[in-house]
């Protein structure tokens, strides 16, 4: 019996550890990307192919670095705005102090305020935008839909 209280509160401990369903928003990515037509070839050989539709419907590929710059997990806090008339939100999120050297050290080289940054959340290429100034402790992110927000302040709240 003693046994069984022993295997008991041990699951108990790992179910409680795992991640939850907010954890898919754990998932939210940022990732250096350069227009497959600016495609280097040497340089970019190891990064990964995606095509992702504009607003305008035209279909741009790009190439996207594997590892992240920075992820969810970076965002001490997010300011979401209301809903625009494409369902989607606009937030401000607040970064980490790692996240925030990463962005002023990638931001410090001025080619790359210009080149594009792909949003990702989950499986799902959300934006492809360039930075344009250098990085505060603050980044503008366009693009996720209202329940993706919803879950992302949740996962912030709560991890």
């Amino acid at each position: 019996m003693k046994s069984f209280i022993s295997f008991f509160i041990v699951f108990s401990t790992l179910a409680a550890c795992t991640e939850t369903s907010t954890s898919a928003v754990g998932d939210i990515q940022i990732h250096e990307a350069r227009l497959l037509a600016d495609f280097d070839g040497k340089a970019f050989s190891d990064w990964d192919t995606v095509s992702a539709e504009t607003k305008g419907g035209q279909l741009n590929t790009y190439a996207v670095s594997r590892k992240p710059l920075i992820t969810a997990w970076n965002f001490l806090a997010l300011n979401a705005g209301p809903v625009q008339a494409d369902e989607t939100q606009i937030i401000t999120v607040r970064l980490n102090a790692f996240a925030e050297k990463e962005m002023q050290d990638f931001s410090r080289i001025r080619s790359n305020l210009k080149v594009p940054l792909g949003l990702r959340s989950g499986n799902r290429w959300v934006n492809f935008f360039p930075l344009l100034n250098p990085v505060t402790d603050r980044m503008t992110l366009r693009g996720l839909n209202e329940s993706e927000v919803t879950s992302l302040q949740k996962y912030i709240d709560n991890r």
